[in-house]
């Protein structure tokens, strides 16, 4: 598959329920580690992995970023894999995930966030799959958000959400995939 085909996999704007718009993805998002338990150190190395796709054995990448007036906010990272690493990098953040109850990171900005898992669950879609709920807060504010990371043949989708309605992420995740299904011929 070429990189034009690639990038057919992300989610576009009309996939949304929302009004939202794209914009082109930022480094400025880049956490750090900073403190807590040792899997969030994973978690935040994982992710910046897959949203930038540098894992040694990424053969394709592409990432998409959709922001809305009222604040919503989906990014969608799909990366392809060679030699089998796409179950295992999928094992490794599944077990950091699973692990992780607090950790601290801080943006680009010098903004230090403190993050608490408040949900994990399996669901259905993909080779393999889970949506964890996250409570992010920096000082008096709160932000709610749900990813689902979904792995179907050698590639692997993040959906990073911040959006109010908790269905949404799984929705998103099921585009997501049935585009692999489609472009890959495998249901």
């Amino acid at each position: 598959m070429d990189d034009t085909a690639f990038q057919t996999l992300l989610l576009r704007e009309e996939d949304l329920e929302e009004s939202f718009f794209g914009e082109e993805p930022s480094a400025a998002y880049d956490p750090t580690f900073v403190s807590g338990d040792e899997s969030g150190r994973a978690i935040v190395d994982l992710t910046n992995m897959l949203t930038h796709g540098t894992h040694p054995e990424a053969t394709q990448h592409a990432s998409a970023l959709f922001t809305n007036v009222v604040g919503s906010v989906v990014f969608h990272h799909v990366t392809r894999f060679g030699q089998q690493a796409c179950r295992q990098v999928f094992e490794e953040i599944s077990a950091a995930v699973r692990d992780c109850t607090h950790y601290r990171m801080e943006l680009n900005d010098g903004v230090q966030l403190d993050i608490t898992k408040v949900g994990l669950e399996p669901i259905s879609v993909g080779d393999g799959s889970f949506l964890v709920r996250w409570l992010s807060t920096v000082e008096h504010f709160r932000i709610e958000t749900a990813w689902v990371l979904v792995m179907k043949d050698d590639i692997l989708s993040l959906v990073n959400t911040r959006i109010p309605d908790e269905s949404e992420p799984r929705r998103l995740a099921r585009i997501a995939v049935d585009r692999v299904s489609d472009l890959t011929g495998t249901p």
